[in-house]
């Protein structure tokens, strides 16, 4: 396959929220020719005017299927030159759903490696996440701690259950493992060899975001609009604007055609210049100027005494006090007392990665969106 004549991508998980952001750049790069969105449920459009998009020269072919179900995703493959990986079964719930996890995280993931050596893709650009690094810093410990780790030094867990947002990192863990493993397989026709990466953002934030922050937020708003500070005086906590995000998958496609030995094979840190800080605070400061703007409590709960009352909530739970949460509340407890901040160097020096939106851009546009979810009813 000849990407002169113009690239073929197809964009798995093309609506869920860094998948739509992805499929914006997509639309505006001279050098796509086809854009194959392929999602269980096509939403692409939406009401939301910041994500809206406009497919003005034809680029855009939808595909309703399952990457669960190998044979029905086939055709999307075929004559692709370049795969973008985003689908996946985004979840914190507690208990775990863990056959979706596995089902949508690693089965899928295994058929994506399959279906691009089966159809001669040559490049796979995999959505993994920070936190498949994230775990107690010690054996019995409970919080992470990294500072500025390069890949090289991020220690990976020979025991999965060390990890901080357990099942689904779990998860994502060995969806990442299947991709870095299928790095220089050959291709079906003998012509060539699969090149692989593994992007590793931080928690996302910004328009359309469903996960972790909102929760956050719609817990603030049941108590209201004041978040307990949990993990004492807290740790800090870097987290990545979408957009940025997105903008990382299409360096990472080029670099993978232009120079793949840079990055192939290897797992690589996204970050942004969004301010590191305790995510509570965040939540304060982007909806201060909200009409039910998020205030976070004076007086903080010590670590320790947070960490046993979401043990015993848990504990609650198990034994049928409640049905489910939506997040493990020792799992949030340990991830706002860590320390996380990540060295983005591979992603700036081997793939021309830049944060294309400004710290204060972010600020902005975080602000309406999570105003606006604040303000309603």
């Amino acid at each position: 396959m000849n990407p002169v004549a113009g690239e073929i991508v197809l964009l798995t998980g093309s609506s869920g929220f860094l998948g739509r952001h992805i499929l914006k750049f997509l639309l505006e790069d001279d050098v796509v020719s086809e854009i194959r969105a392929l999602d269980k449920v096509q939403a692409c459009n939406n009401n939301n005017n910041d994500l809206s998009y406009n497919d003005t020269k034809g680029k855009l072919k939808l595909y309703e299927c399952d990457l669960v179900n190998l044979e029905s995703c086939r055709e999307a493959f075929r004559n692709t030159h370049v795969v973008l990986h985003c689908a996946g079964f985004v979840s914190y719930d507690y208990p775990a759903n863990v056959d979706e996890l596995q089902k949508n995280n690693v089965q899928a993931t295994e058929n994506v490696t399959q279906l691009c050596i089966e159809e001669n893709v040559g490049r796979l650009v995999h959505c993994s996440t920070t936190e498949v690094t994230l775990q107690s810093c010690f054996k019995a410990g409970i919080v992470a701690i990294s500072i500025y780790k390069q890949e090289s030094k991020i220690e990976i867990p020979e025991n999965d259950k060390r990890l901080i947002f357990g099942e689904y990192a779990a998860s994502k863990l060995k969806a990442e493992q299947i991709v870095i493993k299928s790095n220089g397989k050959l291709l079906k026709n003998g012509k060539g060899q699969l090149r692989t990466v593994a992007l590793r953002p931080t928690l996302l934030y910004g328009e359309g975001d469903p996960h972790l922050l909102s929760i956050i937020l719609h817990v603030a708003k049941n108590r209201g609009n004041c978040l307990p500070r949990l993990s004492g005086t807290g740790g800090k906590q870097q987290i990545t604007y979408v957009g940025n995000a997105a903008w990382a998958f299409l360096r990472a496609k080029d670099t993978l055609q232009k120079t793949p030995e840079a990055i192939a094979g290897l797992p690589v840190t996204i970050t942004d210049d969004t301010l590191v800080e305790d995510l509570t605070r965040f939540c304060e400061r982007i909806t201060r100027s909200a009409k039910n703007c998020i205030k976070v409590s004076t007086w903080p709960l010590p670590f320790l005494i947070s960490y046993a009352g979401a043990w015993f909530l848990e504990l609650l739970l198990n034994i049928g006090f409640f049905r489910k949460f939506q997040v493990s509340p020792r799992s949030l407890v340990a991830f706002l007392g860590s320390i996380i901040l990540y060295n983005r160097a591979r992603a700036s020096i081997h793939m021309n990665y830049w944060p294309k939106y400004t710290h204060d851009q972010t600020f902005a546009i975080a602000s309406k969106y999570y105003g606006e979810l604040c303000s309603e009813k």
